[in-house]
C-alpha cells in the first residue's frame, strides 16, 4: 500500500494491492450468511484449497468490465454498475500528478544525455546538459542538504559540473524538444519517462519523482493495468477508475508530501512510454478529464484482476463499493484457481503449533461464492492453535484471493488438479456437473470428461477447461495425442467467437462456421 500518510478510513480500504499486471478470474456464486468450515485434516501430508477471483474484490473487476463490454454496456454503464450512487465528473485542465519512481532506489537521479536536456530549479534558473563522447551519464545527488550535478566519463568517474543552480531548491531535468527523460536505472537499464524528473529530499536520502500531467500519466498506467487490445469500452472504463484513483490519493497527501503516489501495484502500475499504445491513448483521450464522484467528491475506485464473481464490500466509509453479485466476471474465461500446500509448509509458518492436525476456516464475510471472502482461519497442531486472519493467510502463502475453500483430507475423493478445478467450479452445483467417467492418464497427462465439458492437466500446462466448439474441434484431433498438445488457457471468448491456445498450436472458432487449426 502507499507509504505516504492517508486518513484512517482511507489507509484500511487500500491495504490491498491493486490491478495486478497479471489478470486472471474466479467462481460465481450466492450470498450465504458467514460460518465456520468443518476443520480439514491433511490428506497425504497435505491440504488442498480451490478459490476464485485475483486481487482484493472491491470496486471494478477487470475481468468484469470486459465481459461487461462484451455484453453490450458502454463505459459509463460500467461505471455505474461497480460503483454504484457515484457519477461522472471532470477534473480541472493542467491537473499534475507527482509519482515516485520505486526501482530507481540508489538515493540519486542519474539519466542519459540527450541533445536538449536542461536541469532547472525552483527558481527558474536553468543549465542546459551538453552531450558528446565526453559525457556518458548526468547525475543529481545528495550532500547532506544540497544538491549536485555531476557526469560521468567513459572511464566511469564522476565529475561536478559548475553551475549557478541553487543547490537548496528542488532541481528538475526536463527537455522541451522531446518531452521525454530518459532514467538511467542502477541495474544499468534506461527507462524513458514524459514530463521531468526530480530528486526529492526523503529522510536522509532522495527519491525519484515524476512530475507529469494526469492525462499523459494515464497512457503508462491504463496499459500496464489492463491489455490495450480489450474491448474499448472496458479500457474507457479502465481509464476513468485510474484516474479517479491518482486524483483521489492525490488529493489526500499530506501537506509537505513529496510525491503523490507510487508506480507499482501498491498505489497502481505505472510504466512510463515503454507501454504507450495507440488503443489505451485512444481510450484516455476519449474519456478525457472524467473522474468518478461521490456526493461531490472522489470517489476511491479501488479495483482488481477478478473478484470471483462477487464484489466485496468496502465497508461503512465508502457505500459505492459494495458487495454484490457480478454477472460479468466470468464472461471471458474461467476464474478458479487452485493450490496444495504440504503440511510442513504450513508447520514452517506456524511453527508454535507442532505437528499439522487440521486448518479450519472459521469465519468469512458471508458474501458469495464458498459463502464468502475468508476473515480467519485456525491451524491446529499437536503443540497447540493459532488463528489468523484471512489476509495473513493469503499473503503468507501466496494465495490470489481471500474467495476460497479447503478441500482434501476430510474429502474422500482425489486431490489432483482436474479435481480441485472441478471442485473450484463448483463441483456437482457447477454448470459442467458430474464427471461422465473416472479421469484418465492421456499423453503424460490426464482429462477429467464430463457430459459438456473436458479438464486437461499437465504438468507444463496446468489444468483448463474446454468447452462448445473448441473442445468439440480438439477432440475430433484427438487431444492431447494431436499435434497441438495440451490447453494453455480456457475457453477465451471475444467479439469474434471462441479460441483456445494450446502447446503447439490454436483452435479459433467463429460464432458460425467451421472452426480453424493453426499450428506452431
Amino acid at each position: 500500500m502507499p507509504t505516504f500518510p492517508q486518513p484512517k478510513a482511507l489507509r484500511k480500504a487500500v491495504t490491498a494491492a491493486l490491478g495486478a499486471v497479471a489478470l486472471t478470474a474466479g467462481a460465481v456464486g450466492s450470498a450465504v450468511p458467514a460460518h465456520a468450515d468443518a476443520a480439514v485434516s491433511p490428506k497425504g501430508s497435505a491440504i488442498s484449497i480451490v478459490g476464485a477471483g485475483w486481487g482484493h474484490g472491491k470496486g471494478m473487476s477487470q475481468y468484469g468490465a470486459y465481459g461487461a463490454a462484451t455484453k453490450g454496456l458502454d463505459y459509463a454503464e460500467i461505471i455505474d454498475f461497480y460503483y454504484p450512487g457515484t457519477k461522472l465528473d471532470e477534473l480541472p485542465s493542467g491537473s499534475t500528478i507527482r509519482v515516485w519512481i520505486t526501482a530507481d532506489n540508489d538515493k540519486s537521479l542519474a539519466v542519459r544525455p540527450v541533445a536538449g536536456q536542461k536541469v532547472v530549479d525552483s527558481k527558474g534558473v536553468s543549465v542546459t546538459l551538453p552531450t558528446g563522447t565526453k559525457y556518458n551519464k548526468w547525475r543529481i545527488s545528495r550532500s547532506r542538504d544540497l544538491r549536485v550535478l555531476a557526469y560521468r566519463n567513459p572511464a566511469g568517474k564522476y565529475t561536478k559540473y559548475a553551475n549557478k543552480l541553487d543547490p537548496k531548491r528542488v532541481w528538475y531535468i526536463q527537455n522541451s524538444k522531446t518531452g521525454t527523460v530518459k532514467l538511467a536505472m542502477p541495474n544499468g537499464d534506461t527507462r524513458t519517462y514524459r514530463g521531468k524528473l526530480a530528486l526529492r529530499f526523503y529522510g536522509g536520502g532522495g527519491r525519484t519523482v515524476n512530475y507529469v500531467s494526469i492525462e499523459t500519466y494515464l497512457r503508462g498506467v491504463v496499459p500496464a493495468e489492463m491489455p490495450a487490445s480489450w474491448s474499448a469500452e472496458a479500457v474507457k472504463a479502465q481509464a476513468i477508475a485510474a484516474r479517479t484513483y491518482a486524483a483521489k490519493l492525490r488529493s489526500v497527501v499530506a501537506s509537505g508530501a513529496v510525491y503523490d503516489l507510487c508506480d507499482t501495484t501498491a498505489c497502481q502500475v505505472y510504466r512510463g512510454v515503454a507501454v504507450e499504445q495507440a488503443a489505451s491513448d485512444k481510450a484516455i483521450s476519449g474519456t478525457a478529464k472524467k473522474v468518478v464522484e461521490y456526493k461531490g467528491q472522489l470517489a476511491l475506485t479501488m479495483f482488481s484482476s477478478s473478484n470471483g464473481g462477487w464484489s466485496a464490500s468496502g465497508g461503512a466509509d465508502y457505500p459505492y463499493l459494495k458487495a454484490k453479485k457480478d454477472p460479468y466476471d466470468g464472461v471471458k474465461r474461467d476464474q478458479s484457481w487452485s493450490v496444495t500446500l504440504s503440511s510442513a509448509k504450513i508447520q514452517k509458518a506456524y511453527t508454535s503449533v507442532g505437528t499439522l492436525k487440521s486448518v479450519q476456516i472459521t469465519d468469512r464475510d458471508g458474501d458469495g461464492t464458498y459463502g464468502g471472502r475468508v476473515e480467519k482461519v485456525k491451524i491446529t497442531g499437536s503443540k497447540g492453535s493459532v488463528t489468523v486472519t484471512g489476509g495473513s493467510f493469503k499473503s503468507k502463502f501466496g494465495l490470489k484471493e481471500r474467495l476460497f475453500k479447503l478441500v482434501g483430507g476430510s474429502d474422500p475423493a482425489t486431490t489432483t488438479a482436474n479435481y480441485l478445478h472441478w471442485q473450484a467450479l463448483g463441483g456437482t452445483a457447477s454448470t459442467v456437473g458430474t464427471p461422465t467417467a473416472a479421469e484418465k492418464v492421456v499423453a503424460g497427462g490426464s482429462v477429467l470428461s464430463f457430459a459438456n465439458a473436458d479438464l486437461w492437466w499437465s504438468a507444463v500446462t496446468g489444468s483448463h477447461l474446454l468447452t462448445g466448439a473448441v473442445r468439440t474441434a480438439y477432440n475430433d484431433l484427438g487431444g492431447a495425442t494431436s499435434k497441438l498438445g495440451f490447453p494453455k488457457t480456457d475457453v477465451v471468448t471475444s467479439e469474434t467467437g471462441t479460441s483456445v491456445d494450446f502447446q503447439l498450436g490454436r483452435i479459433a472458432c467463429p460464432g458460425s462456421g467451421a472452426c480453424v487449426v493453426s499450428y506452431g
